[in-house]
């Protein structure tokens, strides 16, 4: 979290401007304490994760159940109507680490769309993910495949500054907003993963780091 490009424009937004901020996948909500311990207030953070367990844990690893003010949202990202809808048109920021490349390209511009719609007039979406210098869609294995139980396989995408940019856009036409986008490329050896990790990716595995600015000239 504090070595994205742009830690320090979050921390002081967070601070000066009273604004709140969503961590989407949160699980431990190791990153909201982050910005916590450096001076960001706790009042308007919020996290979510499709299960509760971590965040419950998290008060004895970090032992700050009385201190720690984020108020934690069990939901699923993916559905439009989940509990996050009582957030609609008031997060600032949302914190989406490692989540997007999670799902296929529909499913990715479908959490994009949640996002959105939950998204202030000059919000910003910001994190990182595991991405491709060539963009592309890879076949994944699965234990289950859907309702029908048995084994199966899906895609995951995987971005690069173009499909990233191609994907903002198309969530934007299809939400009456437009959005300004920035990513940064990583080798993911920084962030501590090993060859082996993503050597089923082939040689073009890279992380993605990206902040999307919400613009003014949006209609939603």
């Amino acid at each position: 979290m504090p070595t994205l490009p742009w830690y320090n424009e979050i921390l002081n937004r967070l601070i000066k401007r009273d604004s709140s901020i969503l961590d989407i996948g949160c699980c431990f909500g190791q990153d909201l304490r982050f910005l916590a311990a450096d001076g960001a207030p706790t009042a308007k953070m919020y996290a979510t994760d499709i299960v509760s367990d971590f965040w419950e844990l998290s008060y004895d690893l970090f032992r700050d159940k009385d201190s720690f003010r984020a108020e934690f949202i069990t939901a699923d990202v993916l559905n439009p109507a989940s509990p996050l809808t009582v957030l609609k048109g008031e997060v600032d920021i949302f914190l989406v680490n490692q989540v997007f490349h999670l799902f296929d390209k529909e499913r990715q511009i479908q959490v994009a769309k949640n996002i959105i719609a939950l998204s202030s007039k000059d919000s910003w979406v910001v994190g990182w993910q595991v991405g491709s210098v060539d963009g592309v869609a890879l076949p994944v294995r699965t234990q289950t495949g859907g309702s029908s139980g048995s084994a199966g396989s899906q895609t995951k995408q995987f971005h690069n500054k173009e499909t990233w940019e191609a994907m903002w856009q198309r969530a934007g036409e299809e939400t009456n907003t437009q959005w300004s986008v920035e990513t940064h490329m990583e080798p993911l050896e920084q962030w501590g993963y090993e060859k082996e990790d993503t050597a089923w990716m082939g040689p073009g595995a890279t992380g993605l780091e990206f902040i999307c600015r919400r613009m003014a000239s949006s209609k939603l």
